[in-house]
């Protein structure tokens, strides 16, 4: 069997199913200069296809709109702020996959609009998040909020500004694309503290993945705003291959 055949058969070996509900909230970055980056290269050696998806919330359609719910002062302000999320969304997700986010202005109130409204919050009680999985968030106020300023929210991130909404962007649009956080899986080992957060999945792709971008116990915070290999194949298996651009 070659090689792609064997991976797509290991595909379907790891298909099982569970499902739940709730919201997100991303891990804050304080904790990440603790954890011991040696284990992300065992991980990633060791890795098979793996992931944790809503299949029911995968969006049909691209390309996918993004908005930002800011007034005008906040939206030229935080000019730079937006490009770093924009240019962390296009070289993971968009880079790996066939998923095509269009857009990226100033929301509008057009009711039927198809995509993602992101808001700006910097409270010590909830941290960047977004209000479910995928479709779920879909032209919902407050669906994808994220934080550029972290005086109150994860202060370490103050003066690794672009580090930080940087990994909040790739990890927060995993969840836009239907993908739950991997430490919500009925199989996550004794080993991940982390406990379960936000919606869950119906889809288990192969075994548990500790290099996923998904995955809080990941000892890089966000994966340091890169897929693993196998957060590409959960990426592909449901928006296809990269497209031409």
């Amino acid at each position: 069997m070659n090689r792609i055949g064997a991976w797509l058969f290991a595909l379907l070996l790891g298909m099982l199913v569970s499902g739940c509900g709730g919201n997100d909230s991303a891990a804050d970055a304080v904790n990440s200069s603790a954890k011991d980056p040696a284990g992300q290269s065992n991980a990633q050696m060791s890795a098979t296809d793996k992931g944790y998806a809503l299949s029911t919330v995968i969006w049909k359609q691209m390309p996918i709109g993004v908005c930002w719910d800011l007034s005008n002062a906040d939206f030229a302000l935080y000019a730079t702020q937006r490009n770093w999320s924009q240019l962390a969304v296009q070289a993971s997700w968009e880079a790996h996959s066939g998923v095509v986010f269009t857009g990226w202005q100033q929301c509008t109130n057009a009711p039927n609009y198809y995509g993602i409204r992101i808001s700006l919050a910097d409270s010590a009680a909830s941290g960047p998040h977004t209000q479910g999985l995928g479709t779920q968030i879909n032209n919902v106020v407050g669906g994808m909020v994220f934080n550029f300023t972290f005086k109150n929210w994860s202060p370490s991130c103050v003066g690794r500004e672009e580090y930080c909404i940087r990994n909040i962007a790739a990890h927060e649009f995993g969840h836009a694309m239907g993908f739950a956080h991997e430490q919500n899986r009925p199989d996550t080992p004794s080993t991940c503290n982390e406990p379960a957060q936000g919606t869950y999945g119906d889809t288990m792709i192969g075994a548990w993945d500790l290099a996923s971008i998904m995955n809080y116990c990941n000892p890089d915070w966000n994966g340091n705003g890169q897929l693993s290999a196998t957060d590409i194949v959960m990426a592909q298996m449901f928006y296809g291959p990269p497209l031409s651009r």
